[in-house]
């Protein structure tokens, strides 16, 4: 019960506060989107001052009781000196690498205490995410990495940041959010699909799907460091003859295609299916394009065809609308 409603009140605060702050690359915070609150450990400090202060009272001693209007003063000055720890940092998010649907997202962000005193034990987390602390020293800068999980292909853009802290001694927590305006790119979930019924049997569907490698075996060559362990003759091996690798006939790579339409299923786990034979494809070293409906790509190879393919890929009939509903689904 006592969660849920929890969840409400932190629901119902971040829609008040999301219309405090709007959308940037590089944030700065402001006394604005500064909020401060007694910690867990305050309130318990709270509470036993003001005991400290009955007692005090009510027997007439001046001792306890310049001893807890002394802890008053400090309670309040951690107030000052924990929003002090927040105002004027600049937080901007950097360029991170695409990764694929169901992995963490490694998001770069630049923390800069410019014209300002150090900052000390900041806390910085995802909606979901465990926290990665930090210190910034006065006039410098740090970076950090965030990770964020991704569920779905396309662009993904973090709802918020949370910034916190409980500096100096833990009584208060000041915190901001912060709403970074970045997309960053989400490839498919690479997963093996079977061919579509009317292709599986047909020279044109193994002509758009070839194999990884030639099936006709060619071959022994001498190994060389780095060849992959599947290739290797253990049976010349065990008869003492040395370490050799199995070679194999290339096939034809003439019209090499990733077809949409030469794969099973709905529209994801076709674009699931090629991007699996896209890595596959690229780490056997071979020349292919992609046909999408309305998009086509010529043969090519390389990481930059790859990572061309994997875009194209990730972002069909991706538009930024239906982006954000699909993240805002996913949450």
């Amino acid at each position: 019960m006592s969660s849920s409603l929890n969840k409400r009140l932190e629901s119902w605060f971040w829609q008040w506060a999301k219309r405090r702050t709007l959308p940037q690359t590089s944030v700065v915070l402001r006394h604005r989107a500064i909020y401060v609150l007694p910690s867990k450990a305050g309130l318990g400090f709270f509470i036993a001052v003001i005991l400290l202060w009955l007692l005090g009272t009510n027997y007439e001693n001046n001792l306890v009781l310049a001893a807890s209007f002394f802890l008053i003063s400090l309670f309040v000055v951690t107030i000052v000196h924990g929003f002090r720890n927040l105002i004027g940092l600049e937080l901007t998010a950097l360029a991170s690498e695409p990764v694929f649907a169901g992995e963490q997202l490694i998001m770069p962000v630049r923390i800069k205490a410019k014209g300002r005193t150090s900052a000390g034990r900041l806390i910085l987390a995802s909606d979901t995410e465990r926290s990665v602390l930090t210190d910034v020293a006065e006039g410098d800068e740090t970076q950090i990495e965030l990770s964020l999980p991704t569920s779905q292909r396309g662009w993904h853009t973090p709802e918020r940041i949370l910034v916190k802290s409980y500096y100096p001694l833990g009584l208060v927590r000041a915190w901001s959010w912060v709403r970074f305006d970045v997309r960053l790119l989400v490839y498919p979930r690479p997963m093996s699909v079977a061919l579509a019924d009317r292709l599986s049997d047909s020279d044109e569907g193994k002509k758009k799907l070839a194999l990884t490698h030639g099936d006709d075996f060619e071959g022994f060559k001498r190994y060389q460091p780095g060849a992959a362990l599947t290739h290797i003759a253990w049976k010349l091996y065990a008869r003492g003859a040395g370490l050799h690798t199995k070679q194999f006939a290339s096939p034809e790579q003439d019209d090499l295609w990733l077809d949409f339409r030469a794969l099973s299923g709905d529209r994801e786990t076709r674009l699931s299916g090629l991007c699996y034979l896209a890595l596959q494809w690229h780490k056997a070293g071979r020349v292919f394009g992609l046909r999408l409906p309305k998009q086509r790509i010529e043969p090519a190879s390389g990481r930059e065809h790859l990572a061309h393919v994997l875009r194209a890929l990730a972002l069909f009939e991706i538009t930024p609308k239906s982006a954000t509903k699909a993240e805002r689904g996913a949450r």
